[in-house]
């Protein structure tokens, strides 16, 4: 069904009086501000947003604004209700309710309901965009809302309990490539636009394969610059936004094989760094262009050590929750299975923790032939038990100790003496004088009990840490920060479970400043 399609197909559902209550257009390949469905004159259509509308007391009130203001336009009736229907916050589902009842009693001037209302009267329909974040707006009670549009499949929003009704579906095709390319070629006139759209597509197809026009769009502004720097003088350089030479006009541009090929080979470098830097946003679009840009302003060619992409500002956070990141990301690209002998900590000859369960396997580093690596596949989700004992383990071997708990603080009373010279008769000779071999021997048990002792209270340290409501409060912190993502649903308290969404390098900065080599703790070291 094509989009046009679409639309007839909800124009006509709504245009009975037994209309569905609950009807959720899926469209993943089309942004939002570019569904806008033609309805019925007897639908009064109110257009909500979840993510301006982000909590329930705003939902609430900004749905019964929305629906007011529609009945209000479109049954030119003059009403003006109060968003929260009596002058006061809307904080319940009751309420809601109580005040969507009174804004219809009054526009119809009777008391039946928006889902009994003869075909005179109308209906309501109420499209909320962003639905995928109802969950976390209204929480398990987002069901009684009938109508859920766009983004998420139902599949993965239908409540388990059945307690909302099943919805007509209607699915949105993706556009086909020459409507893609008949769109895309709208934004200029200019004779090698089509083949700089023909090299674009050719090249995203494969890696954004859904993605809509106007993300196309958006990636060709930025190269369009880009590919046509070099250009010679020609006749539609008034097209690229440049003058003509002073006292002639040059001839019209010759397009062969040699020019695209030289073409293709200037933007091979920038097609790649848009793909992973300008289609996420993750680099506005100028100061890509001008990172990237081949000639300089007088027209030079500019050397190829000098055209990069600024690096973002690094993260800044605290140092715990630095290492929680660190043990996010090492919890989402290893095996449960490696835990113990990459975060481990036994103790060692000497009596000292060692970090290191066991031995590693030889070959580390690499992977079992035909098997693809994890940081190939993505993160893995894992449970908030094992992000905290890997959290302890590095917190344990790399985080800063206080000064009380250094091992540096020891003194010569706890047995850190200068250098000893032994003698014949068995005695050592240190700090001027001689002492016996068994008074040397219990200093250096006191300084060894001593070192024991310190690092009993580290340990100690660390886990009051691990379990601190300081640290869990950084968990929904970097949750909103895009660092971590919350993969169970918000309501379950037990079994929660987490995903790390930093990519290796963000992790690896973060790692330099704390001072770990994250290869270290990763079970597929060759990243």
């Amino acid at each position: 069904m094509s989009g046009a399609g679409a639309m007839d197909t909800l124009s006509t559902l709504l245009s009975f009086p037994s209309a569905p209550p609950f009807i959720y257009l899926h469209h993943p390949h089309h942004p939002t501000t570019a569904i806008k469905p033609q309805l019925p004159e007897r639908c009064s259509v109110a257009r909500l947003d979840a993510i301006e509308h982000h909590s329930a007391r705003l939902f609430y009130a900004g749905a019964l604004a929305k629906v007011s203001a529609a009945l209000a336009v479109t049954r030119k009736t003059g009403i003006r209700h109060d968003p929260g229907g009596d002058g006061r916050e809307v904080l319940t589902w009751d309420a809601f309710a109580k005040g969507l009842r009174s804004l219809w009693a009054k526009h119809a001037g009777k008391g039946k309901s928006p889902s009994r209302g003869d075909e005179d009267e109308g209906q309501v329909v109420l499209i909320i965009t962003k639905a995928e974040r109802l969950r976390g707006v209204l929480g398990p009670g987002w069901t009684a809302l009938t109508r859920v549009n766009e983004l998420m499949p139902w599949d993965e929003l239908r409540p388990a309990r059945a307690d909302a009704p099943e919805p007509v579906h209607i699915y949105y095709e993706p556009m086909q490539r020459a409507e893609v390319v008949r769109l895309l070629n709208q934004s200029s006139t200019h004779p090698l636009y089509p083949r700089f759209i023909d090299l674009l597509l050719a090249a995203m197809g494969n890696l954004a394969p859904h993605s809509p026009p106007s993300d196309y769009d958006y990636v060709a502004s930025a190269l369009w610059p880009l590919y046509t720097a070099t250009l010679p003088p020609h006749a539609e350089m008034n097209l690229l936004g440049k003058e003509y030479p002073e006292g002639k006009t040059p001839p019209p541009l010759v397009i062969n094989n040699k020019l695209l090929t030289d073409l293709k080979h200037q933007l091979s470098l920038p097609l790649a760094a848009a793909i992973e830097n300008v289609l996420p946003r993750a680099v506005g679009r100028q100061q890509f262009i001008d990172a990237l840009m081949p000639v300089d302003a007088a027209g030079n060619p500019r050397p190829i050590a000098q055209r990069s992409i600024p690096r973002p500002p690094g993260l800044e956070l605290p140092i715990a929750a630095r290492f929680l990141v660190l043990a996010a990301y090492c919890a989402s690209y290893n095996p449960a299975k490696s835990d113990l002998r990459l975060f481990g900590r036994g103790t060692g000859p000497d009596g000292k923790r060692k970090r290191g369960g066991g031995t590693r396997r030889a070959g580390y580093g690499r992977t079992r032939v035909g098997k693809v690596p994890q940081r190939l596949l993505g993160p893995k989700a894992f449970p908030l038990d094992r992000l905290l004992a890997m959290f302890a383990s590095l917190y344990a071997e790399h985080g800063p100790r206080p000064p009380e708990l250094e091992l540096d603080t020891l003194d010569e009373s706890d047995g850190e003496d200068t250098p000893q010279r032994p003698r014949d008769d068995g005695n050592v000779f240190a700090a001027g004088h001689y002492v016996t071999a068994a008074e040397a021997e219990r200093k250096a048990r006191r300084k060894r009990d001593r070192e024991i002792e310190l690092e009993e209270d580290w340990e100690d340290y660390v886990d009051h840490l691990t379990f601190s409501v300081k640290l869990w409060q950084l968990i929904p912190e970097l949750e909103g920060m895009g660092l971590l993502k919350r993969t169970s649903p918000v309501d379950r308290l037990d079994n929660v479970m987490l995903r790390c969404e930093v990519d290796y390098d963000t992790a690896r900065d973060l790692a330099q400043g704390l001072k770990v080599t994250l290869d270290e703790y990763l079970y597929e070291a060759a990243m």
